[in-house]
C-alpha cells in the first residue's frame, strides 16, 4: 500500500537553478510566483516554498483528474504535498529582511503522483501532446464588420502579446503569416469554412481549431463565442465580466478564460478515454533480440499503454498483448508516432518497427 510520510521542509531534494527564460514543460512542471512576507527572510522563504508547492500540486491534479477529485486533493495538508515535490528551479528570485519574492518552476514526481492517485481510486486523464490554434475574431458591437487581421483587432493583439502555455496542451493563436492570411479571413471562420480551417489545422501541425469571436458585452463585460473545428458548428458563450474602458485587461481576462475552458474540454475528452480498455493481440517480427528490447521500450512508453505482455517468443517472432486504454484510433495514433506499423488480419495485427 502507498502511504505518504510528512518529512521536514528542509529534507526535500530540492535543485535550485537559474534560467534566463520559462522553460517548456510537461504536465507535471508549473511554473509558479510567490510573494511572502514574515518575521524575517529564512522564514518567508520557507513559507513561501510551502505555497509554491501547494500551487504546483493543485494546478497539476486539475489538469490530470475531475473538478470532485482536484476539490478532494486540495485538503492535503502541506507535510502530504511536500512528498511529491521532485525538483525546484528558481528563474528568479528577490528578497528583503522580512520579504521573499520569486518566479518557480516545481516539477511533480510522476510515478509516485500516480501511485498515490491509482492507490485511491482517482481516474486521470491519460493524454499525450496536443496542440490548438486560436482564431481571434473581434466586434465591438455585434453590428460591426468583425475583425481578424486587421491592425484594430485588439483580441489578436492580446493572444499574440499573450505568453504561450506550456505542457501537454499547447495553444497558440493564429500566426500572422502569408499563408495563414491566404487561407482564412474573419468572414471564413464566422461562417464555419470547414475547408480553410482544416487548412489552418494541417499548417500549423494542429488537434483542433477554435474560432473565437469576441464581442463587447454592452458596457459590462466581454462575450466570447467558441467554435471548434471539431464541435461541429456546436458552439460555446463565455461571458466575462469587466469594464470595457479598461479593455486591455478585459481581453486578457477572456483569453484566460478561453485557455481553461480549451483546456478542460480536452482533459474531460481525455477522461473520458481513459475509462475505456482494450486490447489487441499481435505478432512482432525480429531479426536480432535488441530489436525487440528496442521496440518494447518503445510500446512501453507511450502514456496509453498499460501492459505489453509476451506470451510466446521464438523463431524470430513474439506473440504479445498489448493492454491500453482510450479509443482504437487514440492508440493507432500513439503507435504511428512512434514509428509503429499495425496491420490487421483475421484476429490479429502483425506489428512492425
Amino acid at each position: 500500500m502507498f502511504k505518504l510520510k510528512p518529512f521536514a521542509l528542509i529534507l526535500v531534494s530540492l535543485c535550485f537553478l537559474s534560467f534566463s527564460a520559462w522553460a517548456q514543460s510537461s504536465v507535471y512542471t508549473v511554473n509558479v510566483n510567490v510573494d511572502v512576507t514574515d518575521v524575517d527572510a529564512a522564514k518567508a522563504r520557507e513559507k513561501a516554498m510551502r505555497s509554491a508547492y501547494r500551487q504546483a500540486f493543485e494546478t497539476i491534479v486539475r489538469k490530470l483528474t475531475s473538478a470532485q477529485d482536484a476539490a478532494k486533493l486540495s485538503q492535503m495538508t502541506d507535510d502530504q504535498i511536500v512528498n511529491f515535490v521532485k525538483e525546484v528551479s528558481v528563474v528568479s528570485e528577490k528578497s528583503s529582511n522580512v520579504r521573499y519574492l520569486a518566479d518557480l518552476q516545481v516539477t511533480l514526481n510522476e510515478p509516485i503522483l500516480n501511485a498515490y492517485l491509482q492507490e485511491k481510486d482517482i481516474q486521470t486523464a491519460v493524454a499525450d501532446k496536443s496542440k490548438v490554434v486560436v482564431i481571434p475574431v473581434f466586434r465591438a458591437f455585434e453590428s460591426d464588420r468583425p475583425l481578424l487581421w486587421d491592425s484594430a483587432n485588439m483580441w489578436l493583439r492580446t493572444w499574440q502579446q499573450r505568453p504561450l502555455s506550456a505542457g501537454l496542451i499547447e495553444i497558440i493563436p493564429i500566426p500572422d503569416t502569408p499563408i495563414s492570411r491566404a487561407e482564412i479571413d474573419a468572414e471564413k471562420a464566422l461562417t464555419y469554412d470547414v475547408a480553410a480551417l482544416r487548412e489552418v489545422a494541417l499548417n500549423n501541425n494542429a488537434n483542433d481549431v477554435y474560432v473565437a469571436d469576441a464581442v463587447f458585452d454592452g458596457i459590462e463585460g466581454l462575450k466570447v463565442t467558441l467554435t471548434s473545428l471539431k464541435s461541429d458548428k456546436a458552439a460555446e458563450v463565455i461571458r466575462v465580466p469587466g469594464d470595457r474602458n479598461m479593455s486591455e485587461f478585459l481581453l486578457a481576462h477572456g483569453a484566460d478564460e478561453v485557455v481553461k475552458q480549451i483546456e478542460n474540454k480536452i482533459k474531460n475528452v481525455n477522461l473520458a478515454q481513459s475509462r475505456v480498455q482494450s486490447s489487441i493481440a499481435a505478432i512482432f517480427n525480429f531479426q536480432k533480440l535488441s530489436d525487440w528490447v528496442k521496440a518494447e521500450k518503445q510500446l512501453k512508453s507511450i502514456p496509453y499503454v498499460k501492459k505489453v505482455q509476451v506470451d510466446a517468443m521464438g523463431n524470430g517472432k513474439v506473440q504479445l498483448k498489448i493492454d491500453f486504454v482510450g479509443t482504437d484510433e487514440r492508440i493507432w495514433s500513439a503507435l504511428r508516432n512512434k514509428g509503429f506499423n499495425l496491420k490487421q488480419f483475421d484476429d490479429f495485427y502483425l506489428l512492425e518497427y
